[in-house]
């Protein structure tokens, strides 16, 4: 008796991890990626979404660049930004939606021909369920 107890807490405890992990969106598929042409970046945003994709490049003076990608990408998206007019010497690139932000410190070179990403923060935006008294 307790050898199906345990083998069925087990198996709910199993299920349950599964089903939380996939409701919740994976910022590891969310990179910041080099591209062969020099000075030029590309954002993989392999998540499927149908809302508004917000790119921002920000710098110790505030925001420099900012994008809206607007549509409908069950595959996720790719788009690649020239980041060569960033005059600064780090920046952040900030990528959000409704549910998800994420941040990712950027260093190019000296010559503004290659760079070095680091994720920097991911914060995850829960819905908010009402709850009666």
């Amino acid at each position: 008796m307790k050898l199906k107890l345990m083998t069925l807490l087990i198996a709910t405890l199993s299920f349950s991890a599964i089903v939380l992990k996939a409701q919740q969106p994976d910022e590891s598929r969310i990179k910041i990626m080099r591209t062969e042409k020099p000075g030029v970046l590309r954002l993989v945003h392999a998540i499927t979404t149908t809302e508004p994709v917000t790119v921002r490049f920000i710098t110790d003076q505030g925001i420099v660049s900012s994008d809206e990608i607007t549509g409908s990408f069950p595959k996720g998206l790719s788009k690649r930004y020239d980041i060569r007019q960033i005059s600064s010497k780090d920046f952040h690139m900030e990528i959000s939606t409704s549910r998800l932000t994420v941040t990712y410190h950027i260093v190019p070179s000296i010559d503004k021909k290659t760079f070095n990403s680091y994720l920097e923060k991911t914060v995850h935006n829960y819905d908010v369920l009402a709850s009666r008294n």
